[in-house]
């Protein structure tokens, strides 16, 4: 919301109405900069301690849920869309929080080992039970 401000009072500002003699301005604008401090670091925390693979998506499902909601405060979005439209976003946005939640519970199966062959395959060596002895054929 506080971007959209700031957004707002620079396209102002730029067409001759100095926004930034009003206080507002400035809290909204110190208010953007201290958020993206704050998403910038903890978004360089999660990288440090999670797979790329699901911080991306993760990040990518909030941007997107908070814009919608946004959207829905600010400019009543869904008061001008009919019933499929709406049950078409909802349904893409379920999709996107499927996804997401498919590679969070799949990001570690391909970090186990691969099953050791060799146990299951018979080999010439020498039989550990002294009572059984190899075949000359084998």
């Amino acid at each position: 919301m506080s971007v959209k401000a700031v957004g707002i009072a620079l396209k102002l500002t730029f067409s001759g109405m100095n926004q930034f003699i009003y206080f507002q301005t400035w809290i909204f604008t110190v208010i953007v900069v201290l958020f993206s401090l704050t998403q910038v670091n903890y978004l360089n925390k999660a990288l440090d301690t999670f797979n790329t693979a699901v911080i991306s998506p993760v990040y990518y499902v909030m941007f997107t849920s908070f814009t919608i909601l946004a959207s829905m405060i600010m400019f009543k979005d869904w008061d001008s869309q009919n019933a499929s439209q709406i049950v078409t976003e909802l349904c893409g946005f379920i999709t996107i929080l499927s996804g997401t939640f498919l590679l969070h519970k799949t990001k570690d199966m391909g970090d186990e080992s691969p099953i050791d062959a060799s146990v299951f395959s018979f080999s010439k060596s020498p039989s550990p039970n002294p009572k059984v002895t190899p075949s000359p054929n084998s």
